[in-house]
């Protein structure tokens, strides 16, 4: 399941963190209070506690496919190695950042407790959903599917 964890890869002078399901890294990020940069990660940890993933260039598409259907405005830069890496402006809000790498790891096919979970709530949406168009679809006692996979009580 991918969580965030604190990190000091990158910076001494701001938080960091990095998403990851073991044994891989897939995300840094970056800022400080509410205001961070959400970006692909391109290196292992140094620790060696975390491997880089394998298929960045998969990680890239994936990841830019997700951005776009979320509307996150973002960029491509390089970093110091020359390597090529996504970045975008999120709100600390981790249980957001947990869906948008989940929806990253569904994309790229990486198998994992919460990439399932995301790919039955996901069916069930299209199970139960009055049309094709239907933003949620109600399932019981409150609880609706949303199209993008997560379950919302009202």
């Amino acid at each position: 399941m991918p969580i965030i964890e604190k990190s000091n890869k990158l910076s001494k002078t701001q938080e960091e963190y990095r998403i990851c399901s073991k044994p891989f890294v897939f995300f840094r990020l970056i800022g400080h209070t509410d205001n961070f940069r959400l970006m692909t990660a391109t290196a292992s940890e140094d620790s060696g506690e975390y491997q880089v993933f394998h298929d960045q260039q998969g990680l890239l598409k994936s990841t830019l496919s997700v951005f776009s259907d979320f509307d996150m405005a973002s960029v491509m830069k390089e970093d110091h190695a020359g390597r090529l890496y996504a970045e975008t402006n999120v709100l600390d809000n981790s249980q957001d950042l947990i869906h948008i790498a989940t929806t990253v790891l569904n994309r790229l096919g990486f198998e994992d407790i919460q990439v399932i979970a995301l790919q039955e709530v996901e069916a069930l949406h299209d199970e139960f959903a009055a049309d094709d168009d239907s933003e949620e679809a109600y399932l019981s006692d409150g609880v609706s599917a949303t199209k993008d996979g997560r379950l919302v009580q009202r």
